[in-house]
């Protein structure tokens, strides 16, 4: 897929927001199931209104990260989500700033399916004093805050969920749980438009909280499994939803992946 780049205007932090620019736009054609080929790098500092310095530091970046390839005589071209580096912060972040698509919020379900119960239980055995203060006045801000805008309620969740991975005293719970935050919050503005989903949320984690308190792990793990599972039951209507609008509307979507975006016009 040929793709044009617009040229980058804002002056400060350039390197990052050209590997930004770029990094999203190979997610929206993956998205598509297309690939981009990559003008030659005259021609994309041209349009990009780079210098070459700054476009290769860029480029080398997206190398790392598996998610172009970069070939002396056969050019550049975007390479498919398989060889990307999938717990990369810049690329779940940028997956977030996306349209999500319906395996990324199924991923990331999955995720905290395999990681929230567990780190539930050792939260359950490991909480110190400190850790149930901070959980109890997360869940204590949560409860109270009904009528409190989405965004609002969506930091309060991202509290409360950073206090229990606190609690596990595990500290490659807590290093994915600071990666996923962003996509996290991006799920958590679909699901928490329904009044239904807010309720059996806040039921949720106030058994999830009432468990770690009785020192009861296998009561914590059970908890959070239906913590978890109520987002995924309410991701997968978002989801129906969504490919329902994109079957309805296919080849404008089509056309809206291969634009640049909207920050950098």
């Amino acid at each position: 897929m040929l793709t044009r780049f617009e040229r980058i205007l804002a002056p400060e932090s350039l390197h990052v927001r050209v590997t930004r620019t770029l990094g999203r736009q190979v997610i929206r054609a993956d998205q598509e199931s297309t690939q981009i080929i990559f003008p030659n790098e005259n021609g994309l500092c041209e349009q990009l209104g780079v210098s070459r310095t700054i476009l290769r530091e860029a480029l080398k970046v997206l190398a790392d990260k598996g998610m172009i390839e970069v070939r002396p005589r056969s050019g550049m071209r975007s390479l498919p989500r398989s060889n990307w580096n999938l717990l990369d912060p810049d690329i779940l972040a940028w997956q977030s700033e996306e349209n999500p698509d319906a395996g990324f919020l199924r991923d990331l379900c999955e995720i905290r399916l395999a990681m929230e119960p567990t780190a539930a239980g050792f939260a359950a055995v490991r909480a110190n004093a400190e850790d149930m203060a901070e959980i109890e006045a997360a869940l204590n801000r949560r409860v109270t805050a009904d009528g409190k805008r989405i965004e609002d309620l969506i930091d309060l969740d991202l509290q409360l969920h950073a206090c229990i991975m606190k609690a596990s005293h595990n500290r490659l719970f807590q290093y994915l749980s600071e990666a996923i935050r962003e996509p996290f919050r991006v799920a958590l503005s679909y699901t928490l438009r329904s009044a239904a989903v807010r309720s059996l949320e806040v039921t949720a984690h106030q058994l999830l909280v009432d468990a770690i308190r009785r020192r009861d792990p296998l009561a914590a793990r059970d908890a959070a499994d239906k913590v978890v599972a109520n987002l995924m039951v309410a991701v997968e209507h978002v989801i129906r939803r969504m490919e329902g609008r994109k079957a309805n509307r296919s080849n404008d979507w089509v056309l809206l992946t291969t634009e640049p975006s909207a920050d950098l016009r």
